[in-house]
């Protein structure tokens, strides 16, 4: 369901998910839902309850950043009430998937901000990390002001505004080369097929089970049977580097968490667009900077910054 926050209105909101839970159980649950919603979702449990028994499998989550200033900063205050662990601990209990968006680069950020979001993945256990550059896209608050401080870089590396693989297009606060570092360095580890594997794992058990639905993320049977022949053959048996995980894997899945294996299978299918994704954004990042972040030491990277 396309909405910037679902739950923006939430009186509407449940009487529009009381008038689909009927709808719902009387047609067997013919698809499931996913949406995206500000992380004070976890603060209403009714709200969370009508979501599951409605058919949502999953939430999108702008978390941002796990770093307090910066969430102050960019005045997501409904982020900073409560922990964002315990918040994504509530949202599984309730029943559903999280998928979750950060940003790095903003105003008064700490060295390091790469290297905090990757803890959080991992002690939330987010499947698939959104994570990107911060942009000042025209007309917005922070574009106007970081005009007025003229702060704005005109066409800088050459990438369009709003690509996620673009640096900022703006004077940020501490050393670009720095911030694009952890950047490329996060979603290189966070992408890491071994730790992707795990994370899939991991939110699947974390998710209790709504005993009303019989599955959790729908797939059409002809796609589903492709969908599983692929995986089996490559994560199976293709990629050694996971085989043996991806096998010991599903079988905890098929032993523990059964009505889970539609879910666990499709995030590890979405794990092949994410492994090349990780190289792409290493590729783009070295081509607007003029060499690779990860392997250029800090003294030929000033060298280079400096020419």
């Amino acid at each position: 369901m396309v909405d910037d926050n679902f739950i923006g209105n939430k009186r509407n909101v449940k009487r529009l998910l009381q008038a689909l839970i009927p709808w719902m159980k009387e047609r067997n649950y013919p698809f499931t839902f996913l949406t995206e919603a500000s992380v004070n979702l976890a603060e209403d449990s009714e709200l969370l309850k009508l979501m599951t028994e409605a058919g949502f499998y999953g939430v999108f989550l702008g978390i941002e950043t796990p770093d307090q200033d910066s969430l102050e900063v960019t005045r997501k205050f409904q982020n900073t009430r409560n922990s964002l662990i315990e918040a994504c601990r509530t949202i599984n209990q309730a029943g559903l998937l999280i998928y979750a968006g950060f940003i790095i680069g903003f105003d008064g950020e700490r060295s390091g901000a790469g290297e905090r979001i990757q803890t959080f993945v991992e002690q939330s256990s987010i499947p698939q990390p959104m994570l990107g550059v911060l942009q000042a896209l025209p007309n917005t608050g922070l574009w106007q002001r970081l005009k007025q401080e003229q702060r704005l870089l005109e066409g800088f590396g050459g990438v369009e505004v709003g690509d996620q693989n673009s640096l900022m297009n703006f004077v940020p606060t501490r050393p670009m080369v720095e911030v694009a570092r952890e950047y490329v360095q996060a979603i290189w580890t966070m992408y890491d097929p071994k730790n992707y594997l795990q994370r899939c794992l991991q939110q699947c058990l974390n998710i209790t089970p709504n005993p009303q639905l019989q599955q959790t993320m729908y797939f059409p049977p002809s796609k589903g049977l492709r969908l599983l022949i692929e995986l089996l053959w490559r994560q199976g048996w293709q990629r050694r580097e996971i085989r043996l995980q991806f096998w010991q894997q599903l079988w905890t899945i098929i032993r523990t968490k059964p009505q889970f294996v539609n879910m666990y299978l499709g995030l590890c299918a979405a794990g092949e667009h994410f492994w090349e994704y990780r190289i792409l954004a290493r590729e783009r990042i070295t081509e607007q900077l003029g060499f690779d972040p990860l392997t250029t030491s800090n003294v030929a990277e000033q060298e280079l910054v400096t020419a």
